[in-house]
């Protein structure tokens, strides 16, 4: 996860909820845990970093993201290394 996070086009958006079969919505943390698997300490150090969409406050305490940016960051990850792949060594 190194290249800075950027939003999707309206269009990318439109695409990516529709293959989920959603309307965009707000994302409260539980749910953003359950699509991103990261942490809440993860998630703040990618938001500082600008590596992870912005939570949106919507209240003193609560805050949430949209779901098409979290559909979009999952998307654009790097695969993480593959534990399935056999070594030729």
């Amino acid at each position: 996860m190194t290249a800075q996070y950027t939003q999707p086009t309206p269009e990318k958006r439109k695409e990516l909820l529709q293959i989920v079969g959603e309307s965009d919505r707000l994302v409260k943390d539980l749910e953003r845990k359950k699509l991103t698997t990261l942490s809440r300490t993860q998630t703040w150090k990618l938001e500082k970093q600008g590596l992870h969409p912005q939570r949106r406050q919507l209240s003193t305490n609560s805050v949430a993201w949209l779901l098409s940016d979290l559909l979009w960051f999952i998307y654009k990850q790097e695969p993480t290394s593959n534990t399935n792949k056999k070594s030729n060594s």
